[in-house]
């Protein structure tokens, strides 16, 4: 059998370099087809960088590790959140919250209301399941449905055109939509393979180290997991689309709360979030009060900065690491 590390290191590779094409072939798809610009910045590309996020929480779900797949969840919306200090670093031109769009907001906002929704659902309060699954990610997929119409006609109306972004990070693009689709398809099988590979050495490393599903869930995998948002945020970046790139972790981590809904879906045993352990509130919570110091900083807009990196920036940096520490140290699930 092979080392489960090796097998981890391996599968996330894999992630990388199928996600950057699933990536470009959606791009290309989104152009051709009509369906606008706005949806590949906001809502296509975080479907196709989430790929990965969704496999993997199917697989934990499938092999009855529920706080694998919300350790994933959450830690990947950690993660995603992280990537904005790296944007601000990489962009260099003052604090990243004065610079780029207000309208980001929304997104942010809508994510933290869908957090708030599945952390009840997690305190185990109340007990509202519909069939196999809880009445609270049933509210979150309305939330998506609904959040989802509202972003694209604001976004339609209000952000400029990042077509021009688009284009030039999808180097070596497809030409056509025939083909985007195809290669799309390809590299979606290649990112489903791994993603279960990844899924099963995640759960051997957490038996083997002692270290429990939820932190690796929420680091390791979690980590693996997102290395398409930090290739195509870090590619749009240094190309100058810094909407793109913040547009790209707010809808990311938008859609994996609505990942959340699916994964219910296929557990079968109870509501998802009724059966993970309560560790997983430290997570959420922390995604909340980095979501919140984001809308603030895109709300009051101060140009103040410590070297190249904002203040509220360098705040969700002090916060990721201190969340990495305290879910190490509650020895997890």
């Amino acid at each position: 059998m092979i080392n489960p590390w090796l097998q981890f290191i391996i599968c996330a590779g894999i992630i990388v370099l199928a996600g950057s094409r699933l990536t470009r072939s959606a791009a290309v798809v989104a152009e051709n087809t009509g369906l606008g610009t706005v949806w590949v910045g906001v809502l296509m590309l975080p479907l196709a960088t989430s790929l990965p996020e969704l496999v993997t929480t199917l697989r934990a779900v499938a092999i009855n590790a529920p706080d694998l797949a919300m350790g994933n969840i959450l830690g990947s919306c950690l993660y995603n959140l992280a990537l904005l200090a790296v944007i601000d670093l990489l962009e260099g031109r003052g604090a990243l919250t004065a610079r780029v769009n207000q309208g980001h907001i929304i997104t942010a906002s809508l994510s933290i209301i869908t957090i708030c929704i599945a952390s009840i659902a997690m305190l185990g309060i109340v007990y509202l399941p519909i069939g196999w699954v809880g009445a609270e990610t049933l509210i979150i997929a309305l939330v998506y449905i609904f959040g989802g119409r509202l972003l694209y006609r604001y976004e339609k109306k209000s952000l400029p055109s990042i077509s021009a972004g688009i284009e030039a990070t999808a180097s070596g693009k497809p030409s056509s939509t025939g083909q985007a689709l195809l290669q799309f398809i390809i590299a979606a099988g290649f990112i489903v393979v791994a993603g279960v590979l990844l899924t099963d050495a995640s759960d051997q490393i957490a038996v083997i180290t002692g270290l429990g599903h939820t932190f690796v869930g929420s680091i390791l995998l979690a980590v693996s997991t997102s290395l398409p948002e930090t290739v195509t945020t870090i590619a749009a970046v240094r190309l100058g689309y810094t909407d793109m790139a913040v547009a790209n972790v707010f809808g990311a981590n938008f859609m994996n709360l609505f990942i959340v809904f699916v994964a219910d879906l296929f557990y079968i045993h109870a509501p998802l979030l009724y059966a993970v352990s309560e560790s997983q509130l430290l997570a959420a919570v922390m995604v909340i009060f980095i979501s919140t110091v984001m809308v603030f900083g895109l709300t009051y807009r101060s140009e103040r900065k410590i070297g190249r990196i904002g203040y509220d920036t360098l705040l969700v940096v002090a916060v990721y690491i201190i969340t990495v520490f305290l879910l190490y140290k509650s020895g997890g699930n």
